[in-house]
């Protein structure tokens, strides 16, 4: 919460930024606000893009949107605000300013202060004020990306930007090492939970392949104890391995796309979403090639037409090669919607339960359970899919009969009940599985770089965990 005054001060600043004086900010008109402050132009299309939200397509964010942005991350600002204010009443003062300096090794000379002091007062109005309220402060700050606020010094941000000191815009960096960490991560990931609910997979292939009426999943589940262990993680090894390989490649190829595209945020046009898209659909195009005969040994192992793997492999070899790739156009159908609506519900469900926390990063629980509800909703959205690319895999559909004359003839015979066999089993296989694939990918991922930044920068690090604990006796009254 906040007062009065710092409600007008917000909104001064909102007009201010309004150039049109319409009510209704452009991307140009937050570009220039940035241009004013020294920072990158690209902080103007992350600002929008938090204060649009759900509204995709517009062009115009007016100031209900603005303040939106503002209360969400308040509680966080506030808190920075108040680790540099000592003051009683609120005020950040030549003093505290020069203390701040001090902290980050940075020169406290009076002529950088008063240049932070001017940078953060903006109006010629304040122009001789002698201190920054916390409404000053908040305009500044929340021009800032959400990643740029947690992962570097704001008083750092703001001195380099009031003193003119050039500083790197917050762009995904990356080269061949990140690339081939995403890859490890994703591949580990997918592998370790495609072994855990590997037994559930093995039940949906054998419910999914079964043409006609076939059996119940409670047949199925009562049949376990009949069917033993063995026969339950038949499959497990190319399951495993294809898993490995193909999501691996699928997540390498998505961080390298998104990247190399990260100069088209400038345009209006282009949003992260947008490029999470096609990098996820172009890493699962990948991906998907390498895991298909995989996919074809599993599930002719978890259907008993082959004792073992290179039983499976050797006889589909010597019989047919190209059965080896049976099922691919309805395993793309399935996989590459299914990773772009996963990846985009994920990172937008992400996206809402970070506001749902005011700014403030998740928790590792809290990242699964994401992860999770991605994949469910996914899976449901392309199980016809799924039951044709398992129909056509087992031998049940003719090799090379086009796809959707395969999806009329099951709808005919079957009726379009048959298109959802195995989606319960599939939901329960698939949430579990899209908690670790994109959560634990994550995670990994993110474990990884911070192992690497501590390494690098050992005395910085310690420096910045002492930096962002506020003193106790600084609360903002």
């Amino acid at each position: 919460m906040f007062d009065l005054a710092t409600w007008f001060i917000g909104r001064k600043f909102f007009d201010e930024v309004d150039r049109s004086k319409t009510g209704k900010l452009t991307l140009e008109d937050i570009r220039e606000a940035m241009k004013k402050r020294n920072l990158p132009p690209n902080y103007a299309k992350a600002f929008m893009e938090k204060a649009k939200g759900n509204k995709i397509f517009a062009r115009t964010i007016n100031w209900e949107d603005f303040q939106s942005v503002m209360n969400e991350r308040e509680s966080t600002m506030l808190r920075t605000f108040n680790s540099m204010s000592m003051s009683r009443n609120g005020l950040l003062k030549t003093g505290d300013i020069k203390q701040v300096l001090e902290g980050l090794d940075l020169p406290a000379t009076e002529d950088n202060v008063r240049a932070m002091m001017k940078h953060l007062r903006g109006s010629n109005e304040y122009s001789r004020q002698g201190y920054v309220t916390y409404g000053q402060f908040r305009n500044f700050l929340m021009l800032l990306p959400h990643e740029v606020a947690r992962e570097s010094d704001p008083s750092r941000v703001w001195f380099e930007a009031a003193t003119i000191v050039q500083f790197s815009p917050p762009v995904r960096t990356g080269n061949f090492k990140k690339a081939a960490r995403a890859a490890f991560a994703g591949g580990l990931a997918s592998a370790t939970t495609t072994s855990i609910m590997h037994p559930l997979d093995t039940l949906k292939t054998r419910l999914q392949a079964a043409v006609g009426k076939g059996p119940t999943l409670l047949e199925l589940i009562k049949s376990v104890p009949k069917l033993g262990p063995r026969k339950i993680y038949q499959g497990i090894i190319p399951a495993v391995s294809g898993n490995f390989l193909g999501h691996g490649l699928r997540t390498a190829t998505y961080e390298v796309v998104c990247l190399a595209l990260t100069p088209a945020l400038a345009f209006p046009f282009v949003t992260e979403t947008t490029i999470q898209g096609f990098g996820s659909g172009l890493g699962t195009l990948f991906g998907t090639c390498v895991r298909i005969p995989c996919e074809v040994l599993k599930q002719r192992l978890q259907t008993d037409q082959f004792p073992n793997v290179v039983n499976a492999a050797t006889g589909m070899i010597k019989n047919n090669r190209r059965a080896l790739y049976a099922g691919t156009a309805a395993t793309l159908t399935r996989e590459i919607p299914f990773y772009v609506t996963g990846l985009m519900i994920y990172e937008n469900l992400k996206k809402g339960a970070v506001a749902l926390k005011g700014g403030r990063e998740l928790e590792n629980y809290q990242v699964i359970i994401v992860g999770a509800c991605a994949g469910a909703l996914g899976s449901v959205m392309v199980n016809p899919f799924d039951v044709m690319k398992t129909r056509t895999m087992t031998g049940s559909v003719p090799l090379g009969q086009n796809l959707w004359v395969s999806i009329a003839h099951v709808v005919k015979t079957e009726g379009p009940k048959a298109l959802m066999k195995g989606a319960i089993p599939r939901m329960a296989w698939i949430a579990p599985l899209g908690a670790m694939n994109f959560a634990g990918y994550e995670l990994a991922k993110k474990a990884m770089n911070k192992a690497d930044e501590e390494k690098a920068n050992p005395k910085e690090s310690k420096e910045l965990s002492l930096r962002t604990a506020p003193p106790e006796d600084s609360a903002h009254k």
